[in-house]
């Protein structure tokens, strides 16, 4: 309750609760009889107007006549009583001031002794008795409990204002104080500005206060703590955050035509001059604000909404906050993607990258879905700039769809977007990716009508009927997954979701990347499953699957188990059967799980396959990983999803992609005949173009000869470290390098050694091509050998003893960042180093560890902590070598 009368007298001070209880605590410690307490001061009193001291009550009455006075005492009884008034001793007269103690006096309220004794201080910093305004401010904003002690006995200016400022400003509904009293900063007054009460608190306040509390706050908090206390004194508070944030997009050097938008902003903030690098500190301070707020989303929309008042709504694309910027960047993306198609130019493909940079660099790319849908587009704008060259063997274009076809596959099911001009743009990517694969699709099916035909050997290809017996049974203690139609594009995302449960894939030495098996046609479950897990070409059921199981395993004890045999009982994770079986002595453990197959009729098979998405198979995950069994992860045919497919009837087919071979092929279509063909007499005709069906529409279709169709991946994985096993090895990162690196379009260059050796079937020409050329050998060659041999990196490998990495390995390292600008996504790296991927940051950390010289490392993780640079500079001045 605050009373107060206007005619009290400007120069006098406030009391404060806290004054009174020491008067009178000091006036109860003599004994004196008098119990009343004049006090000459200003005519206001904001605390209770009853209280006790010490246990004797107190009453304060606010008196401006000696009438008043008069009255008070007559009403007095038991206690003190507390007379504040702006009289002198003498318009009291001598018959009231007989009753007051002190010797018939009022008590002189001295400003800033009070102020001593209110903080508990000796001194007062002369800078703070030069802030005329704040003895009285001090006074009559002194809280109830009084101001904290005074740090080592002397008050100073910043103990004092910042206590009083964050009195003054109050505090969120949260609790917490606008202004930390011992470290205000401009992130505090930007939020105090959203507190309208509390804005209002300050423009209220007395000229004289508020002049001089925002000069003090002005000059501790900076730029922008000051701009942001103009704002609020023009009456503009409420807007200093979204004024902020759009005076970083005026006051840019590529925003010489925003005179008059700048104009605007001044008038909101006063009228001053803004000089261009406060504006710029200004929005520095609004966008740390704005990543703490939990809902910035009204003050985003203000700051678009004063752009487009100021006629400034072209620069909107400039901000890497406001919503609006990033649905503008991201229609630019979709613009740069649209000319990259059908195949991208070099001009093309660098515009593309650089608009999808800047739409990362966006605040909210990391947390709106439609960032990842342009990931995935560019990815496949890299994939139309790498060379489509013909696969020469069966072999070559079944293991190119695995490596590089199936992460094709997996992009192209995540672009979409809801925008109607992004969605045109991608739509047409879609369509040249589309007709890329149908070429691709369309070789790959004649190379396996004719292997197919003169029942040739499959080369490095695996039959499906012999997977159990070739590759199987040598990898011992497993638990082999058969994940239904699960295409190559669909295992590599499981794969990618697999390495961050800790678990890491294997590859076959021989080939250095995943393996492929060569299905039964038509690719349906009757017969490549069947065939899978019978060990020979056959079509069948589960029962004959479960019968011939053991035999094709090498192991009586091998069980396996259908989707049925599944189902657990209620609290359980897994089927106790099942668990037994995986815990149990058997080598070979099978389970077929049917999610992407059931997908293909009920629902939508462009989900996300995580392995949380398929049922049942973390529990899987979990009980193979207990029970020391390395996992095998394969599937018996792939799928085609749909997308606009011709209906062609009047074939005679009973299946959505295969038909009796009773009718010459047509378009998009292929004739297989041989031991193969299980279904069908033996002859039947197969569409290699996804776009064709010939049954009722589904959200997915099997049975065809497309490559997502008949590649069927067999991956392998193990839950703890392992050197080797059977000749599988670590796997170095099986995506292609261009799903994390951006691609040159030039031809072939020579490529590092380190890179080349031991490099998979096509591998060194798609490298070459996607990566920057790299420097001429011979200069490769002198560098490394020269850093390689000298002296001091003897003596750092010595140093780090058993620790230090071989020569191969940091001449591969160090080559791979070299032949690309310094700079390469570690998924990359570990393809093109050969480095196996769960082992990437052990291997750098002791690359680093050799070559750090005094604690300076040439080699260090940008801030994106997955991307790798190397210091060439540094690193050849380290080691006294020429740079390259």
């Amino acid at each position: 309750m605050t009373e107060s009368h206007p005619a009290s007298r400007p120069s006098l001070a406030v009391a404060t609760l806290p004054l009174v209880r020491s008067v009178v605590g000091k006036v109860r410690s003599t004994g004196r009889e008098k119990r009343v307490v004049g006090i000459q001061a200003r005519l206001e009193w904001s605390g209770e107007p009853e209280f006790f001291v010490e246990g004797s009550p107190v009453r304060v009455e606010v008196c401006p006549s000696p009438l008043a006075v008069r009255e008070a005492m007559l009403r007095h009884g038991d206690g003190y009583l507390v007379v504040l008034t702006d009289l002198d001793d003498a318009d009291l007269g001598i018959g009231i001031r007989a009753h007051l103690v002190n010797e018939g006096r009022l008590l002189t309220l001295r400003p800033w002794d009070m102020l001593k004794q209110s903080f508990e201080a000796r001194d007062i910093d002369p800078l703070l008795l030069d802030e005329g305004w704040a003895a009285v401010a001090l006074a009559r904003w002194e809280p109830a409990e009084g101001w904290p002690k005074a740090p080592g006995g002397t008050l100073t200016r910043d103990h004092a204002l910042g206590h009083l400022a964050s009195t003054v400003f109050g505090a969120s509904r949260d609790g917490d104080r606008h202004v930390v009293p011992a470290h205000p900063d401009a992130l505090g007054l930007l939020r105090w500005s959203l507190d309208p009460v509390a804005v209002h608190r300050l423009t209220s306040l007395p000229a004289d206060v508020r002049e001089g509390l925002t000069g003090w706050l002005s000059a501790v908090t900076g730029v922008a703590g000051a701009w942001t206390l103009r704002a609020a004194e023009a009456g503009n508070g409420g807007d200093a955050v979204p004024l902020a944030l759009v005076a970083g997009l005026l006051w840019r050097d590529d925003a010489e035509a925003a005179a008059e938008a700048r104009g605007l902003v001044r008038a909101r903030i006063g009228g001053g001059d803004l000089p261009a690098d406060q504006a710029q500190a200004w929005a520095r301070a609004a966008d740390a604000l704005i990543v703490q707020l939990d809902r910035p989303d009204s003050l985003l929309e203000r700051a678009e909404a004063l752009l487009r008042e100021f006629n400034a709504g072209k620069l909107l694309v400039n901000s890497t906050l406001l919503p609006g910027s990033y649905e503008l960047r991201l229609r630019a993306f979709a613009t740069a993607v649209r000319r990259c198609v059908p195949v991208p130019d070099a001009a093309a493909l660098e515009q593309a990258e650089k608009a999808h940079a800047k739409l990362m660099a966006h605040e909210l790319a990391g947390f709106n879905g439609r960032t990842g849908a342009a990931r995935m587009a560019l990815r496949l704008v890299r994939w139309l700039a790498t060379p489509d060259e013909p696969a020469p063997t069966l072999a070559d274009a079944l293991h190119d769809q695995v490596r590089s076809g199936a992460y094709a596959e997996w992009a192209f099911r995540g672009v979409r977007d809801p925008d109607d001009r992004v969605a045109a743009a991608y739509r047409e990517l879609l369509t040249a990716v589309a007709a890329r694969r149908n070429e691709r699709d369309r070789r790959l099916a004649e190379h396996l009508a004719v292997t197919v035909a003169a029942d040739s050997a499959p080369g490095s290809l695996v039959p499906i009927e012999s997977a159990l017996t070739t590759l199987v049974r040598p990898l011992g203690r497993s638990l082999l997954v058969v994940l239904d139609g699960m295409s190559a594009g669909v295992l590599a995302e499981l794969a990618d979701s697999l390495a961050g449960k800790r678990w890491t894939e294997l590859v076959d030495s021989s080939l250095g990347h995943r393996r492929v098996l060569l299905p039964a046609l038509p690719t349906v479950t009757e017969a490549c499953r069947t065939s899978l897990l019978t060990g020979v070409l056959h079509t069948g059921g589960q029962y004959d699957e479960k019968t011939a199981f053991p035999g094709a395993a090498g192991d009586t004890q091998a069980r396996l188990f259908h989707k049925d045999d599944l189902r657990a009982p209620d609290g359980h994770a897994l089927s106790p059967a099942v668990k037994s079986a995986i815990e149990g002595p058997a080598k070979v453990i099978g389970v077929v799980l049917n999610d992407v197959d059931d997908s293909l009729d009920k629902m939508d098979p462009t989900v996300d396959w995580k392995a949380d998405r398929v049922q049942r198979l973390s529990a899987l995950l979990d009980s193979a990983r207990t029970a020391g069994r390395l996992l095998i992860l394969t599937s018996d045919h792939g799928h085609v999803v749909e997308r606009d497919s011709t209906l062609r009837s009047g074939t005679g087919s009973e299946s959505g992609r295969w038909r009796p071979g009773k009718t010459p092929p047509a378009d998009g279509e292929t004739l297989f005949k041989g031991r193969r063909v299980l279904l069908g007499g033996g002859s039947v005709v197969l569409p290699w173009h996804e776009g064709i069906r010939y049954g009722h529409k589904r959200a997915g279709y099997h049975g065809g000869a497309s490559g997502a169709e008949v590649a069927v991946p067999f991956a392998v994985f193990s839950a703890t470290p392992v050197d080797e096993i059977a000749g599988w090895r670590p796997a170095p990162a099986q995506e292609p390098t261009w799903w994390h690196s951006a691609v040159t379009i030039r031809r072939a260059a020579p490529l590092l050694e380190a890179a080349r050796s031991k490099a998979p079937e096509g591998q060194a020409e798609l490298i070459s091509f996607e990566e920057m050329a790299a420097p001429d050998r011979p200069g490769w060659e002198r560098f490394l050998d020269d850093l390689l041999g000298s002296e001091l990196y003897a003596a750092q490998r010595a140093r780090a003893g058993r620790a230090a990495p071989d020569d191969a390995r940091v001449r591969a390292v160090l080559g791979a960042l070299l032949a690309n600008g310094g700079r390469l996504h570690e998924s990359t790296l570990s393809a093109v180093a050969e480095v196996p991927a769960a082992r990437l940051r052990n291997v750098l950390a002791a690359v680093r560890r050799v070559l750090s010289v005094d604690g300076y490392d040439p080699v260090s993780y940008d801030l994106d902590e997955v991307t790798v640079e190397l210091d060439t500079v540094l690193l050849a001045e380290q080691f006294g070598v020429a740079k390259p």
